[in-house]
């Protein structure tokens, strides 16, 4: 969010906690870290300093570090910067329009199960759009291979999800991308008659990398508008699981109350603007002063 980059952006340390510091989270590695200091906790020794350098740099277990941090240091309030925080989450601009985007999509799904059920995703927007939008509360219900980019990897995490939770229902979210580079695992989720939900945020592109042709490449597209006529539905009955599409939120939300089954996966298809993006971005080698929000 913008108020969370704004906010990081003000502040005058930054404990991080198991992060690599990549580009895409920093932007301008100078810039970043400009009047602030850094304290880096990571398990392993080779992330101390190797793309942001810190200040302080604790090698070992998080749980054994945040232990004996919170035990040595006295607790602080600040109320102004409480206040601050309060003040630049009002900043947040409205992100996505229409009544059947990926936000609007994401807390339908999201309202109709309970916190302890396990979600799954794919790579690429929807990816991002499941963390921005999807309220979790319990600990291990998000299996999300981060920056990975492995395009695929949610199918067989829903599917091994499922069968360690003793067959509960479990969600994948993925995209026409992602979807296909794993689908044959509709016969796996079929035959182990497991009731996984899959959520198709369909776009009819590679959208990501579209929306950086979009934006950093004067619409110059290669190999991301790729005209493809799959009907997932019929995919998907066609393996022996149950499909549909909706394309609106009361066809969703009906498909969601009457047609989901405890042993049968059941995949749904639901068609969104090839041109929604992900916002806010800061464009590469950037930083938030140039934070890019609609």
């Amino acid at each position: 969010k913008y108020s969370a980059s704004l906010s990081q952006a003000e502040c005058d340390l930054i404990i991080a906690v198991g992060v690599r510091f990549s580009d895409r989270a920093t932007g301008n590695i100078h810039e970043y870290s400009k009047n602030r200091k850094i304290i880096h906790i990571d398990i392993d020794m080779s992330e101390m300093g190797k793309n942001v350098t810190d200040h302080i740099g604790l090698c070992g277990d998080v749980k054994e570090v945040l232990t004996i941090l919170l035990k040595s240091i006295p607790p602080f309030k600040n109320a102004q910067w409480l206040e601050s925080i309060k003040e630049n989450k009002k900043k947040d601009p409205p992100i996505l329009t229409g009544t059947f985007n990926p936000r609007n999509i994401i807390e339908l799904v999201n309202s109709k199960f309970d916190d302890n059920t396990v979600v799954t995703t794919d790579v690429g927007q929807h990816q991002i759009w499941v963390t921005q939008y999807y309220k979790f509360e319990k600990p291990r219900t998000l299996l999300t291979s981060g920056g990975l980019g492995t395009m695929g990897y949610g199918f067989g995490a829903a599917i091994g999800a499922c069968m360690a939770k003793n067959r509960a229902r479990t969600i994948f979210f993925t995209s026409d991308g992602s979807f296909g580079m794993n689908l044959i695992e509709l016969a796996t989720a079929v035959s182990q008659k497991l009731p996984i939900v899959i959520i198709i945020l369909n776009n009819g592109v590679l959208g990501m990398v579209k929306q950086w042709q979009d934006m950093f490449y004067d619409n110059r597209y290669s190999q991301t508008v790729l005209k493809r006529q799959t009907n997932f539905p019929m995919l998907a009955q066609s393996f022996g699981a149950d499909g549909f599409s909706a394309d609106s939120l009361d066809e969703l939300e009906l498909i969601l109350k009457s047609k989901l089954k405890d042993d049968v996966p059941c995949l749904i298809e639901c068609k969104i603007d090839m041109d929604e993006k992900v916002l806010p971005m800061i464009p590469p080698g950037t930083s938030i002063k140039n934070i890019v929000l609609k």
